[in-house]
């Protein structure tokens, strides 16, 4: 329940104002926090008395690992004493991009076409924070996760202006390669166990001169300290696959960015999905690292008051303007002061996004509370800050798109992706086992239709012309299946690439290899095994061999169409569409269904870019050659030559070009698309 007195007077004017005293709650709040710090001082100094060894450095250049014993024991990075893990932020604004009209007609275009005017999503934000839990609040919309990406330096330039400095120095291009980012959504690989997983982050990104064993009991440390003992060794879990809890699998993302020891720690809505004592395991976790010598950022909506208590400050936004940047434990005592008292029994948090939301509905009290922060202590502190750190008023932020610095070989870094791209692809059913599955199923289909075709002029050239078409039909639309698993890796190589995990070379070579490569093969080589014995097309090696390499490279074709689309849309259902699409219109254009003389000049071009095209000349020339139709009362009259049936669709097959020409361009069509996903 919401208490206001004269909101309209300005905050700092003491007359006509009534000033709420302070409620039992906010004593509570007050006392706890004094409690904690006490608490938080005495377990630092036991932590520290025991074991100087367990706190971690964040530059990543001077790593230092110590052999103490025989056993190479590990001893754990020590926070380098020069480095405080200090962000400040100044006079930070940020206004969306909007778009142009790109309709002529804007009663009739849809939506997406029409102008959209740029929005700004941040007013002159300006805060600092140290050592300590920090906690981003405010309604739905508010901006919370717009400055966290900024402080993280993961917004792209445009529209954003303002400064940011670490340890009192400009933050430096590659900044966002020093700290640890955790996005709102799990982003971790889910057919390896939280072990594998950690190892890989380990393998591909301490330094190459880190010993195994090192990385190894680096794991075991960073396990051990986000209490995942007991579900190290099981897989994340799938929708296939039961794997880990929620909360065991948001620890493990955090455990993928301390493998790295950074200083600084971002984390976007971490306790999102989870239940409250899911949530409060995560947050304790997180206030033991930042009680390590840590600084922990992150934005949350509205959390429970155990969870409140853990919160060293908390920074208010509404509307993308900032109404508190202070200690948690001052902030009921704050808003006391504005005239909104909090009842006894009420959470705090739930207490101040109430104001946010009661002071969005009534006129002139949102700007009240942003011109009584402006005029607070909490303001001036940050901005003598500012004056010591300001360097040029027109200073923008530095933002690069450039890769972080590699610490291990290219060939080393293509051996671990490979690695865990092959377990993904076996341990994965909807990788692997369904594509089998759907091959195997189509190979039987197609066999028993065209079972056992006779080298007869009637029916015999029209079902062999028939199963050539078929074939190559669903082998193309077959790769639909590889879709969804393509579109949602695409969010694990966009967040691992964005904190400079590996090259992005090396990592779509080995997704080439080891995933699109392999599995082609293998369903290629049992379909072709089904399909052309069943069906009884020509017993000839030669034949049989540029049918399985054609078989092959039209799946390999519709797996890089469906490469392509993945990484450029995030939405399934969008994906199919496209895909169906663009396989339509190639096999319009196959000459197949349609003489392409008879298509309009202006669309004829279209046969070149068509793999289905090139496909079904290749099997239809390969099959036709050397093979005579007899009439179906007698074997002995055979009126009708191979050669005459492809000179009638069309095909003349003088020399050996004629046929491979083919091979050459679909060989062009599917690099191409390759190309163009990379």
């Amino acid at each position: 329940m919401l208490h206001s007195s004269n909101e309209h007077q300005l905050p700092n004017s003491t007359e006509g104002r009534k000033i709420a005293t302070l409620p039992s709650r906010q004593q509570q709040v007050a006392s706890s926090f004094n409690h904690d710090s006490k608490n938080t001082k005495m377990k630092s100094a036991i932590i520290s008395s025991k074991r100087d060894d367990s706190v971690y450095d964040i530059d990543v250049k001077s790593y230092r690992y110590l052999s103490t014993t025989s056993h190479h024991k590990f001893v754990p990075l020590s926070i380098n004493s020069s480095s405080k893990g200090e962000v400040s932020f100044y006079d930070i604004d940020y206004i969306a991009n909007g778009r142009k009209m790109k309709c002529k007609c804007p009663n009739i275009c849809p939506s997406f076409l029409k102008e959209k005017p740029a929005k700004q999503i941040l007013y002159g934000l300006s805060g600092n924070f140290k050592t300590g839990m920090h906690a981003i609040m405010g309604s739905t919309g508010c901006g919370k996760s717009s400055l966290l990406d900024i402080l993280a330096n993961r917004k792209d330039r445009h529209g954003l202006s303002g400064q940011i400095f670490v340890d009192g120095s400009p933050a430096p291009s590659s900044f966002k390669y020093m700290v640890g980012y955790v996005v709102q959504d799990d982003i971790i690989s889910e057919t390896l166990t939280i072990r594998e997983n950690l190892m890989f982050s380990a393998n591909i990104r301490l330094p190459r001169d880190v010993s195994h064993v090192e990385r190894v009991e680096r794991v075991i440390k960073v396990i051990s300290d986000l209490g995942l003992e007991s579900c190290a060794d099981t897989t994340v879990g799938t929708e296939f696959i039961r794997g880990v809890s929620g909360g065991e699998r948001k620890r493990a993302c955090i455990g993928m960015e301390l493998i790295l020891a950074r200083k600084i720690f971002f984390l976007d809505e971490p306790t999102t999905g989870l239940d409250a004592a899911t949530a409060r395991k995560v947050m304790k976790c997180l206030s033991n690292l930042a009680k390590q010598g840590r600084t922990i950022i992150f934005s949350i909506h509205q959390p429970r008051y155990s969870i409140f208590k853990l919160f060293d400050t908390v920074t208010l936004l509404s509307e993308g303007e900032m109404l508190y940047h202070g200690q948690a434990k001052n902030l009921l005592n704050y808003f006391s002061q504005q005239g909104y008292s909090c009842e006894p029994h009420d959470n705090p948090a739930d207490f101040v996004i109430d104001v946010l939301i009661d002071a969005q509905e009534r006129p002139g009290a949102l700007e009240n509370l942003r011109l009584a922060y402006e005029k607070s202590s909490m303001h001036q502190h940050v901005m003598k800050l500012r004056k010591q750190q300001f360097i040029d008023v027109n200073l923008q932020i530095r933002t690069s798109r450039k890769s972080a610095k590699p610490t291990i070989s290219l060939w080393n870094e293509f051996y671990y992706i490979c690695l865990r791209t092959l377990k993904n692809t076996f341990r994965n059913p909807s990788l692997i086992l369904s594509q089998i599955v759907v091959s195997i199923i189509l190979g039987l289909l197609v066999g028993l239709v065209f079972f056992d075709l006779k080298k007869t002029t009637d029916p015999g050239v029209q079902n062999r012309l028939g199963v050539i078409f078929v074939i190559v039909v669903t082998q193309i639309f077959s790769t639909l299946t590889a879709l969804e698993p393509l579109i949602k890796e695409r969010a694990l190589f966009i967040h691992e690439n964005a904190s400079g995990y590996y090259r992005t070379i090396t990592f779509f070579c080995a997704k080439f290899l080891c995933d699109i490569l392999l599995i082609r093969v293998i369903v290629s080589i049992l379909f072709s095994l089904i399909v052309y014995f069943m069906t009884g097309l020509e017993r000839d090696i030669g034949k049989f061999g540029v049918f399985l390499i054609t078989i092959f490279m039209a799946s390999l074709f519709g797996s890089s169409m469906c490469l392509l689309v993945a990484a450029t849309v995030r939405l399934f259902s969008v994906a199919v569409i496209i895909v169906i699409l663009n396989f339509l219109i190639v096999m319009l254009f196959s000459g197949y269904l349609i003489a392409l003389k008879s298509i309009f000049s202006w669309l004829s071009w279209l046969q070149w870019v068509s793999a289905f095209r090139y496909a079904t000349n290749m099997l239809t020339m390969s099959e036709f050659r050397n093979i005579d139709f007899c009439l179906v009362n007698s074997t002995n009259i055979c009126p009708l030559p191979g050669s005459q049936v492809l000179h009638n669709v069309g095909l003349d097959y003088t020399t050996n070009w004629d046929l491979w020409k083919n091979f050459f361009g679909l060989s062009m069509m599917t690099v191409g698309l390759f190309l163009l996903a990379y």
